[in-house]
């Protein structure tokens, strides 16, 4: 499996992720965060392979970045909060900035391209949901997560389509 598929794999996962939590709205709290972050934990793996892959060190970079964010998120949503949640409040609002400039370090190199707008987009996802969650507000945390899959999972898929058209191209 190439680190294009590997990517794609991972977008597929984490939009599927992202859905199931949305669209799961009597759910308990517990299911969707517990969701969330199994496929986050997916995601960081599957991501973690892709960056193992990788042939330049600003790609190598920003999917390490990427797949370090969702990791940690992952594994602070599987194995619950810390003390009171601050713990995990502080890790979940510092790794949504990161993800955040991950995807914007990776979507760079796209600068001009018409995919840019969505990695663009993506990472300002993660950047917002990391500064509200840094600022206390009372959205849900399986919501907040969520939606983090889901510019996750954008930003991938698009990344994995774009290393597709590259190694086509050249």
């Amino acid at each position: 499996m190439t680190g294009r598929n590997f990517r794609l794999a991972a977008g597929a996962v984490a939009l599927v992720g992202g859905l199931w939590g949305l669209f799961n709205p009597t759910a308990a709290q517990f299911a969707s965060t517990t969701i969330a972050g199994w496929a986050l934990l997916i995601v960081g793996l599957l991501q973690g392979r892709a960056a193992w892959q990788a042939t330049e060190a600003r790609e190598r970079a920003g999917a390490i970045l990427f797949a370090a964010a969702a990791l940690f998120i992952g594994l602070s949503l599987v194995f619950g909060p810390f003390g009171d949640g601050s713990l995990l409040r502080t890790i979940l609002s510092v790794l949504l900035l990161v993800s955040g400039a991950a995807k914007f370090w990776m979507g760079r190199a796209l600068q001009g391209d018409p995919f840019f707008p969505v990695i663009l987009v993506a990472a300002g996802v993660s950047a917002v949901l990391g500064a509200l969650v840094l600022a206390g507000t009372q959205l849900t945390l399986g919501f907040i997560v969520s939606l983090e899959l889901l510019a996750d999972g954008a930003a991938l898929l698009v990344l994995g389509l774009r290393q597709g058209r590259a190694q086509k191209a050249g």
